[in-house]
């Protein structure tokens, strides 16, 4: 239970600080929302360090892309790069922990 209140008060504070930066509309977290589902598929599902090895591939990928390819196609960097790992490697980065 108190993760849920720990969960819902960052987010709180995440769309105070997003807010400002980007127009206030009903489906302004959806690009966040689908790049953070990429992050965990790409770093295996249920593995922590995972999935921040998958955050730090998926940052670098898009500033790279958008540096050398163009800022239009840095969103597009993540998904390529999902299709491209799953392919190679279909249960991600590192397996889950667990079973």
């Amino acid at each position: 239970m108190l993760t849920f209140a720990i969960s819902g008060a960052l987010a709180a504070i995440a769309a105070t600080l997003y807010a400002p930066i980007n127009l206030i509309y009903p489906a302004m977290g959806h690009l966040v929302i689908t790049k953070a589902f990429v992050i965990i598929i790409l770093g295996g599902m249920g593995s922590v360090p995972g999935a921040i090895l998958g955050g730090l591939v998926i940052g670098f990928a898009e500033s790279f892309g958008g540096f050398y390819l163009s800022p239009d196609y840095q969103d597009i960097v993540a998904f390529i790069l999902l299709v491209v790992i799953l392919s190679l490697r279909p249960q991600g980065l590192l397996k889950s922990g667990g079973r």
